[in-house]
């Protein structure tokens, strides 16, 4: 198999850096490319055991202009969501870098830019923590139904076979919280509406749960099989500004991702996620295409 990018697979990350960009010297950015995947591979051995990683991936305009026939065959743009809950940021491509070092992942996305230089236009930029516990900003432990392990995780998010093997299929979002409206409520409801116990993080039984709670909403399956996706999601933001969810996932199938989606905004059986009602706005939504590292080093 190809080798995948290496800020899908590690899981033990405490802060990283979200940047989406629109093409503007397609050319310069093919070059760039193998350019930057140097300059993650000398970050990584002057600055070892910090799981220094990085993904480049590519939005499907952009990706179909660079004619690769038969590889990520199932990109499309991102389309807004919800009647309107769920905007389309779409963009060209997508730098998400992670590590266990603030100070490293802005090393190296200083780097990053700097080699693009004027070949992109950057649209948005976001740096996210971890929380102690692992847990959002609603008080929640965050990502509990992520696969773990190397083998599983890339069973889940890694593309196994065929041209596109060793890519994936990523969406980033970004959830700005209503922490007041958040709190205004009891615990209780705070916890129907995730469908988890918030102290100790005990998943409700299904004959238990809402159907519109969080887990209700996201907890799918077809034919009996989970939809799994690997998030590697993290909270953003300032105390006295905006702050929320930097939310990011790899699928094998983009299917898995955008069928939570929909499930989450109604656009399957109106039901909508109740977080959406309590505390959380969707800002941004797009989706991406992060080819093998053989790939991205022969645009």
């Amino acid at each position: 198999m190809n080798t995948p990018q290496t800020a899908i697979i590690p899981e033990t990350i405490t802060a990283a850096i979200y940047i989406e960009a629109d093409v503007r010297d397609a050319a310069k950015v093919k070059t760039a490319c193998r350019e930057v995947l140097a300059a993650l591979a000398d970050c990584q051995t002057r600055f070892p055991g910090h799981e220094l990683g990085m993904t480049i991936a590519f939005g499907a305009d952009f990706w179909r202009d660079l004619n690769h026939s038969g590889e990520g065959e199932e990109i499309r743009p991102f389309v807004p969501l919800g009647n309107g809950l769920c905007p389309a940021t779409q963009c060209d491509v997508m730098i998400h870098i992670q590590s266990t070092h603030t100070g490293l992942n802005y090393l190296l996305a200083e780097k990053v830019l700097a080699v693009f230089g004027q070949s992109l236009e950057v649209k948005n930029e976001t740096h996210g923590f971890r929380m102690p516990e692992e847990r959002g900003l609603d008080g929640f432990v965050d990502g509990t139904e992520n696969p773990h392990g190397d083998e599983e995780i890339a069973s889940v998010g890694i593309i196994a076979e065929g041209k596109s093997a060793g890519g994936s299929y990523v969406v980033l979002q970004q959830y700005l919280h209503d922490l007041q409206k958040w709190d205004s409520i009891s615990v209780k409801e705070q916890e129907q509406s995730v469908g988890r116990s918030k102290v100790d993080n005990i998943e409700f039984a299904r004959e238990d749960r809402l159907p519109d709670s969080h887990l209700g909403r996201t907890n799918i399956k077809e034919n009996g099989v989970g939809l799994k996706i690997v998030r590697r999601s993290l909270p953003f933001g300032q105390v006295s500004g905006e702050h929320g969810l930097q939310f990011i996932a790899y699928s094998a199938s983009l299917h898995n991702i955008d069928e939570q989606l929909k499930f989450m905004f109604g656009e399957k059986d109106d039901k909508i996620d109740l977080l959406l009602k309590h505390m959380s706005t969707a800002k941004r939504s797009a989706y991406y295409y992060a080819p093998s590292v053989e790939r991205l080093a022969d645009l």
